[in-house]
């Protein structure tokens, strides 16, 4: 079903995109694979674009990113769209942990990267709202992890939800982080949400404004 879907950003198809995987984690066997959604509304038709995006935290070198771009008859519910957003993350997530299970092993989940990814839960929740950047490395390191809060799948999603309210409750994707996200992180996937969801609010967003 997605197998053949995805592309360079130069254009270029990549027949099988579980072999382009495969060769890419040879070389780099301690890379950390996330799958990003994002979606725009056109005139008479909305348009998903869903990214995998490539990266390893420790080179900090950049990211190396394949997609695919979908349209469908507009959906003019925001819900039912967003919910379209969370679906195919779940899809693909899914369609790629199974096939990367026969010869990936996650090598990049190191106690700094899970608690990382705890804080990033709690931050998500409203606690250390009040730590600034320069200051988070000391607080992460000082997190306790229990065996149960450490995610099982072996690709990352991002949702392109915000965690966050807003002034006066406005913020529209809010409702759709509270209804899906708890979905997606209830099946093992570590789900990032803004501003952490990269590979949905840089990657996936730079695809629908070509």
């Amino acid at each position: 079903m997605f197998k053949d879907r995805f592309k360079k950003f130069d254009g270029v198809h990549i027949p099988d995109i579980i072999e382009y995987l495969k060769v890419y984690i040879e070389k780099d066997p301690t890379v950390t694979i996330s799958v990003g959604c994002d979606s725009v509304q056109m005139r008479r038709r909305t348009v998903y674009a869903v990214t995998i995006m490539l990266y390893d935290v420790d080179i900090k070198n950049g990211a190396h990113v394949v997609f695919f771009r979908e349209s469908h008859n507009k959906i003019r519910d925001n819900n039912e769209r967003l919910f379209k957003e969370a679906q195919y993350l779940h899809d693909i997530g899914t369609f790629l942990d199974e096939e990367l299970s026969k010869f990936y092993i996650r090598k990049d989940l190191t106690d700094f990267e899970k608690k990382r990814y705890k804080y990033h839960l709690l931050k998500c929740n409203g606690e250390y709202s009040h730590v600034p950047s320069h200051l988070e490395e000391g607080v992460i390191k000082n997190l306790v992890l229990e065996p149960e809060q450490i995610p099982t799948k072996l690709v990352d999603l991002h949702v392109d939800f915000n965690p966050n309210e807003g002034k006066n409750g406005k913020n529209k994707s809010n409702t759709a982080y509270k209804s899906f996200t708890p979905w997606l992180r209830g099946l093992g996937f570590r789900t990032w949400a803004k501003s952490l969801a990269h590979a949905s609010t840089s990657a996936a967003d730079l695809l629908l404004k070509k």
